[in-house]
This record gives structure tokens, sequence and C-alpha cells, in this order.
């Protein structure tokens, strides 16, 4: 078990998450092929008014930054680099965070806000604060019903997913879209597909334990083990998600690496300085992109997650 464990509404952790939200990502990813890739016009890569104002707000601001200090390591990361007294504060800052989200929450999220906050601050915090935020300790002392107050309650599970949708899509929280509704079962040519997208991901720790420091980042993105992954899985990708992984890599090589390079390879200065746009482009929430790339994120939970 870890701190997360004790944490019902953290944000989402998909498998990609990193590779995605840093190129999720958790963990990299993008939105339509460039201008004359594909033949989409600029009008079908718009983003909706509406949208890109609310992006502007004071609550997507401030989720952004909160995803950006979570760049710097969660609940576990803070225990591990400093135990409890670092967990502490950790906490502190989250339940801040909290508290203006919900003040700042636009009124059709108000509710699911409310809900998580109250979870955190009335539930989770007394736990911790029992035990002296020391993790070790709740987990060799807390009761069966303590350890019971660690899982999110239907309402809870459904609060936290409302609003995680909203700051993925619309906030540019970092997360990539959720798997379309779609079912996918392995076939021969699983395998070798699966095989390249998990080495696609070797180096990834790395970046994510240096807190996506921008050289690393680079690094990575433009090594030769995670661009020849990426031809990899164009060259093995079972027919029935081909098209969806041909353009969802031809979308990392034209756009989502093109934008890390603009921003130096710093994804905290693309979270917090990047457009609407551009944070559409760099999660796959673009419309050109939103629906290969759901797609292929189901083909990877069902398949490639099971093997």
């Amino acid at each position: 078990m870890t701190v997360e464990k004790l944490v019902p509404c953290n944000r989402r952790q998909a498998r990609r998450q990193l590779v995605r939200a840093a190129i999720a990502l958790s963990v990299l990813s993008i939105a339509v092929l460039a201008a004359g890739c594909g033949g989409n016009s600029a009008d079908e890569t718009a983003l909706p008014a509406e949208q890109v104002e609310a992006f502007a707000s004071p609550y997507c601001a401030t989720a952004r930054n909160w995803a950006v200090h979570e760049l710097d390591g969660s609940a576990d990361g803070a225990y591990a680099r400093g135990g409890p007294a670092a967990l502490k504060k950790w906490w502190s800052e989250q339940l801040a965070y909290l508290k203006t989200s919900l003040e700042q929450a636009p009124p059709e999220l108000h509710d699911a806000e409310a809900t998580v906050e109250r979870a955190y601050r009335t539930r989770l915090t007394p736990l911790f604060e029992k035990y002296g935020f020391d993790f070790k300790r709740i987990e060799a002392e807390a009761s069966p019903s303590e350890n019971a107050l660690a899982e999110p309650t239907p309402e809870e599970q459904n609060a936290q997913q409302t609003y995680d949708l909203y700051k993925d899509k619309v906030c540019g929280y970092g997360n990539s879209p959720p798997p379309a509704h779609v079912t996918f079962t392995a076939s021969a040519a699983s395998k070798a597909y699966c095989k390249a997208a998990a080495a696609q991901q070797v180096g990834l720790e790395k970046v994510a334990s240096s807190g996506f420091d921008p050289e690393a980042f680079r690094t990575y993105v433009t090594s030769d083990g995670f661009l020849d992954a990426l031809d990899a899985q164009d060259a093995a990708a079972p027919p029935e998600i081909a098209a969806d992984v041909k353009t969802d890599n031809e979308w990392v090589r034209t756009r989502k690496l093109e934008l890390l390079k603009e921003f130096d390879y710093d994804l905290r200065r693309l979270m917090l300085e990047g457009s609407a746009e551009d944070l559409a482009v760099f999660t796959y929430f673009d419309p050109a992109i939103v629906g290969h790339d759901s797609r292929v994120e189901a083909y990877v939970q069902q398949v490639c997650g099971a093997e």
C-alpha cells in the first residue's frame, strides 16, 4: 500500500498519463496532423470559443498551477522525500488548493467539488492528524474501520470523475482523454504492438523522478529508443487500431514534439504559459485527435494491460 491509497480523490493515473501529460503520460500526446497532413482544415482543429474562455478562468488557472505543483511529487513523493513533516506540509497545501478550487468552481461543478473537498477535510485529514502524518504508523496501527476511510464512496468516485474530465478537457490539467467505449480483444498482432508501446515508456520513470527536468525530458523524447518505438507501433498495430495508431504517432512527431521544442522541453512552462490550443494539442483533447487517441487508450488498457 502507498500513501496514494489513502487519497481516494487523487486525479486518475492512467497507464500512459506521464507519457501523455509529459509528452503521460499520467503517463505524452496530441490534436490534428500538421496543416497539410491528412487534409484537416484549421476549422476542424479549432476549440469552441466557450472552452477557450473557460480555460482562462481563475478556476482553470488554479487547476493548472496545482498540476504543475504535482510534478514535484504528490503525497507519496512528499512522504518519500521528507517523511511525516513533508507529507503534513503537502497535505496542507492540498487542502488550500481544494478550498480555492471549490470557491472558484463553475456552477455545474460546485457539487462535485464540494463532495471531494469534504472527503479530504472531514474524513482523511483527521486520520492523518491522529497518526502524525506518518504513513507507516497508519499502516501498522490504524483499525480496519479507519483504513476503510481511505476508500472513496461511489458518490465521491462519480464526483471525482466529473470534475477530472472537465479539468483535463477544458483546463488543460494534463491527463489524456478517457478510453473510448469500445471493446477490444487480444489477437496474434497484440504482443508485438504491446511490446512496442511498452518500449516507448522505457526511461520515463527517470524523467518523472527528476520532476520532469527539461533536459531529462528532452533526452527522453528525442532518444532513438522513444522514436524507434513509435515506428515499431506503426508497423505492428493490429488492423482494428492501425489507422488510430498511425494518426496518434504522427501527431506526436509533427505536433507534440514541436510544441515541446517551442517550450524548451519545459513542461511547467507549457502548462503555465501555453494557450488552450497548445494544451489541447499536448493532451490529445484537440477535436482532430481525441477520437483516435481514445481508441488507442482503450486498446492499451484492455489488451496490453492484461498481458
